[in-house]
């Protein structure tokens, strides 16, 4: 069962890692671009997308973890 919660939380992470990612550099681009009133440049545009691949994956891999463990608990009595 330790296999199938980490196989099952790894992939739910990695399903909800993309559209995450796509969600918080939007937000932080508009961000940016209304702090600074003016189109990001290419080095701006690349810093911004590592902080959001950092915090995409950290966030996503939290919450499938937690979510899986909260079903895996509610529907078959262990995991939490």
């Amino acid at each position: 069962m330790v296999a199938w919660y980490g196989a099952s939380s790894l992939l739910f992470g990695l399903i909800l890692f993309l559209p995450t990612r796509k969600f918080i550099l939007a937000v932080s681009v508009n961000k940016h671009q209304r702090k600074v009133k003016r189109d990001l440049t290419e080095n701006e545009l690349l810093s911004l997308r590592k902080k959001t691949n950092l915090i995409a994956a950290v966030l996503s891999m939290t919450f499938a973890f937690l979510y899986n463990r909260f079903i895996l608990f509610k529907f078959f009595g262990f995991g939490g």
